[in-house]
């Protein structure tokens, strides 16, 4: 509950089904208002604006760099579905992440088992900072190109940095 005056305060209530948020009701002063709930709890900052993390493939293969796709942004899935970038409060972020390594990279035997991994995820922590965008990538990692079945041939980066008005 958040208090705006000593008569009036509000109360959020978030409905969730499943584990996913479906709507948030604000009362404030006997007035009820829905509204699509907010994607997942936000890290507290004391930095103000926001940032955002891209999947748009623009990454450059010559330095063996992939699409990757982003799974879980701090414990929630990432919204809307097909988005490329997505925005979030600064401060850090937990990033679930996915390699979308070209196949060709890959034989026959190396391309089975990376359809039989048993966590196919890593985890990438990002400190966002206000007004940046970050461009999520997977470095394929040509020392351990054999590695499929322990995970190692890849890791979640973050390719590059641009300075761009997040609104």
């Amino acid at each position: 509950m958040r208090r705006l005056a000593p008569s009036i305060a509000i109360v959020e209530i978030a409905m969730k089904a499943f584990g996913l948020p479906l709507l948030s009701l604000c009362l404030l002063a006997g007035t009820c208002v829905a509204g699509q709930d907010s994607p997942g709890p936000t890290p507290v900052s004391n930095a103000t604006g926001c940032g955002r993390i891209s999947i748009f493939d623009v990454a450059p293969r010559s330095q063996d760099l992939y699409r990757a796709r982003l799974m879980n942004l701090d414990g929630q899935l990432p919204g809307p579905a097909g988005a490329k970038s997505f925005r979030v409060t600064p401060g850090r972020h937990v990033l679930q992440v996915a390699e979308l390594i070209d196949p060709e990279q890959f034989n026959d035997v190396q391309r089975r088992q990376r359809d039989m991994r048993a966590n196919p995820y890593k985890d990438l922590v990002v400190d966002v900072q206000p007004n940046t965008t970050y461009l999520l990538g997977a470095r394929l990692v040509e020392a351990r190109r054999n590695y499929i079945a322990d995970g190692s041939y890849w890791e979640p980066v973050i390719y590059q940095q641009n300075s761009e008005k997040c609104q």
